[in-house]
């Protein structure tokens, strides 16, 4: 069989928008469902950016009543969702609209649906099954990376902030992902790379996962080749719109691939990376991501070197990601993130399961803690 006889699905929102200046429609999108929304976002940044009047002056003059729930922080818990619950089953919207980054959308998205179906996120953890369809939810994206808003899952921590974990669900895929590029303008350029690795990274791993077909590859390669093209020239020139968009595209496809073909190891160990040593996700994954390539490329030489070119026209896909990470100033060495041996263990048992089941090559807990300590 050829590449192009390989299984690949394709599940996405009822509705994907994707353009500048494409929120001017908001209002029209939410009358779909209702005229009373709930509008959740994280708070300064929303507001600073202008993109917080800006959605409530579009909504409001559309006939729009709207409840206002701010204060998501990088990183929400579950109380944290417990509370936005509460908040939401109070407002009795017609439809929620989540503005913000990752951790913004997986709330909205984590509090739309354990809206309708009861319980708390603890619940869904532990193996309860959600049966019952979400709030409409609306997912805007103002950072180009997650690619949560055309996802099924939402990742939250537990209170103690030890580890994190998804919930998810097929009534959890938003009903519009609405991705508009000037959203994304005013991001600061430490956000920009951090966000941006991650679309890169989503793309990577979803390109060679052992879940990945043609379907998916053509969506992935287009996005490795639009982050290898924009990423560095929008965190060095924030004010480059052109390489905003394509930034922005890029993130689309990497949400789109990581939802229908998984990712790999490396977003496995990112999560208690990040949450234990408060890396940001997108850089917590670039620290691993070239030593998972080399332990994977035996499985994914030939599109690791596709991958190079897409990047930069470098043959060696290590080295073209290892030559961004340079350009960006990120270091691969865990130790100079406080990371050491003792904490290996840790790391290594909460990576297990996620991301790393679609990993292209068979892996022990022991190939993993020897990954882990080639990096320290």
């Amino acid at each position: 069989m050829s590449e192009y006889g390989s299984k690949s699905t394709l599940k996405i929102p009822e509705l994907i928008v994707f353009g500048t200046n494409s929120i001017e429609d908001i209002g029209e999108h939410v009358k779909k469902y209702g005229k009373r929304a709930v509008l959740i976002y994280g708070g300064t940044s929303l507001v600073k950016s202008g993109n917080h009047g800006r959605i409530v002056d579009i909504l409001k003059k559309t006939n729009i009543e709207v409840i206002e729930i701010s204060g998501i922080t990088h990183d929400p818990d579950d109380r944290t969702v417990k509370s936005i619950v509460d908040r939401v089953n109070s407002a009795g919207p017609d439809v929620i609209i989540g503005a913000g980054g990752g951790s913004v959308m997986d709330v909205a998205k984590a509090a739309s649906i354990i809206a309708t179906n009861g319980g708390e996120v603890k619940d869904y953890w532990a193996g309860k099954v959600f049966t019952r369809p979400s709030i409409p939810y609306i997912a805007v994206p103002t950072t180009s990376g997650t690619g949560t808003e055309v996802t099924k899952n939402a990742v939250i921590s537990n209170t103690e902030k030890t580890y994190k974990k998804s919930i998810r669900s097929e009534h959890m895929i938003p009903d519009i992902a609405l991705v508009d590029p000037s959203l994304t303008f005013s991001v600061p350029s430490d956000i920009t790379s951090d966000t941006g690795l991650d679309a890169l990274i989503q793309n990577l791993e979803g390109y060679t996962s052992k879940n990945s077909g043609p379907i998916t590859d053509t969506l992935a390669r287009k996005g490795i080749e639009l982050a290898g093209k924009y990423l560095l020239r929008a965190v060095k020139n924030p004010d480059a719109h052109e390489a905003r968009e394509g930034l922005a595209l890029a993130s689309l496809y990497g949400g789109i691939t990581l939802f229908n073909a998984g990712l790999g190891l490396a977003h496995g160990l990112s999560h208690p990376i990040g949450i234990r040593f408060g890396i940001p996700h997108g850089k917590a994954c670039a620290i691993v991501m070239a030593k998972v390539m080399e332990y994977n490329y035996p499985a994914r030489g030939e599109k690791y070197t596709e991958t190079g070119m897409l990047l930069s026209g470098e043959k060696d896909g290590i080295r073209a990601f290892n030559l961004l990470l340079e350009e960006l100033g990120i270091s691969t060495r865990l130790g100079d993130y406080g990371i050491k041996h003792e904490d290996i263990p840790a790391i290594v048992s909460e990576s297990k399961g996620g991301s790393r089941n679609f990993n292209p090559v068979e892996h022990s807990d022991d190939t993993v803690a020897k990954i882990l300590e080639e990096l320290l």
